[in-house]
């Protein structure tokens, strides 16, 4: 129950409204006070109202130890909390729930959430639901994470139950929206896809998760890492832009632009793609590394086979690739040019096609084929047919 007052000088003008009719010129006293009371509202009502019920009351005004809690949607639990404590604030808003020891979520019957653990979780009559790893800067107590089955929320339910484990700072959500978001550390671990981000936006409508960060995804031997990125549950697809970069054991690549393909396992990038090739054997350990003294060695060591494309498809189980559009090799004062080129991680060499042609000096040698040695550092060319000469200035080659 709430109960306003206008101003602490209201109870003044009462306290000398009694106090004048004990006087013996009460009468006239009584007036003077009741037209300075009459004034004194006057000027009060067009005041700010104080709500004296947030300076009496304290923060919670309920509380509740080992706490079980659930929600029935239907005929069945839609949600279900266990935790140490829980509290109403005296707004009655929020209800909050702290050191969640257990929650889970249900979608018509289907396991969404299981195995919460949180700092804190708050509900408010709005619907909104707060999840929170850390209170007071108290890092000893300090959790959040959940297994989330994301294929239950896609608009064509999968079939197969697939949960993936979440971590985070902070996670908001409506049930009504269907939006959430997700804030600090992320960490998302399905199968051998590990996902890590700052910030995650989700749209359940549009079955979507949007990173609003620098983020990173690691599958297998392939890591991965863009600015920003838009994840779509229902196909498994993950779509790149700005400063994407994929390393792998042997080969560094830098693209504006790549769509991943969880089913596929695939990487395709796109828009300036560059790629550095280096030699498996130079792969080895930072102590081993350190025996090469001698400049040719440490040369050996950095030396790197440079391949730019319009597009290069890169398979994430093989870490093989393929190039297309515009394609060209550099390597050690070598280069060559092609439609396309396949990269092949056990031979260490790519295969390049399709109106080929390799520089030789000042001229350009036209082949059927190309296949470039990553290891050996040599360019080999095959059928070629005709030769193309650069004519300097001056000079009296025709």
């Amino acid at each position: 129950m709430e109960f306003r007052v206008y101003h602490p000088c209201f109870f003044v003008s009462i306290l000398i409204y009694f106090f004048s009719m004990k006087n013996k010129y009460s009468g006239i006293k009584s007036v003077i006070t009741l037209l300075a009371v009459a004034m004194v509202i006057y000027i009060i009502k067009e005041s700010e109202k104080v709500n004296l019920l947030d300076t009496f009351l304290p923060e919670k005004i309920a509380i509740f130890k080992n706490v079980h809690m659930s929600g029935i949607e239907g005929s069945s639990e839609a949600w279900e909390i266990y935790a140490k404590e829980a509290w109403t604030g005296r707004d009655k808003f929020v209800t909050t729930f702290d050191f969640v020891t257990n929650a889970s979520i249900d979608k018509d019957g289907r396991p969404l959430v299981r195995d919460l653990r949180a700092r804190r979780l708050r509900i408010a009559k709005n619907k909104d639901v707060e999840i929170i790893k850390k209170v007071d800067n108290d890092v000893s107590r300090e959790s959040l994470n959940a297994s989330i089955d994301f294929g239950a929320i896609s608009k064509s339910t999968k079939k197969e139950k697939s949960f993936s484990t979440l971590t985070a700072d902070y996670i908001k959500f409506n049930p009504n929206s269907k939006k959430a978001v997700v804030q600090g550390k992320i960490k998302i671990v399905k199968n051998r896809l590990i996902t890590r981000a700052e910030k995650i936006s989700l749209d359940l409508d549009m079955n979507i998760a949007t990173f609003e960060s620098r983020s990173t995804f690691i599958k297998d031997n392939s890591e991965l890492q863009t600015n920003t990125a838009v994840a779509y549950f229902d196909v498994d697809k993950i779509d790149m832009a700005g400063s994407v970069e994929v390393f792998q054991k042997n080969k560094n690549v830098h693209a504006d632009r790549a769509s991943y393909d969880d089913n596929a396992k695939t990487i395709l990038m796109s828009s300036k793609v560059r790629a550095e090739i280096e030699k498996l054997k130079n792969v080895i350990k930072e102590e081993s590394a350190e025996k090469y003294k001698d400049d040719e060695s440490k040369q050996a060591l950095t030396a790197k086979t440079i391949l730019t494309c319009d597009n290069l498809l890169i398979y994430t189980e093989k870490n093989d690739a393929s190039a297309s559009g515009s394609v060209y090799v550099y390597q050690q004062n070598k280069e060559a040019k092609s439609d396309r080129a396949e990269y092949s991680e056990n031979n260490e060499t790519i295969v390049m096609t399709g109106n080929v042609s390799m520089k030789r000096k000042d001229s350009w040698v036209k082949a059927d084929k190309i296949i470039v040695s990553v290891d050996k550092e040599t360019f080999d060319a095959i059928g070629g047919v005709e030769t193309t000469f650069k004519v300097k200035k001056g000079s009296k080659r025709l």
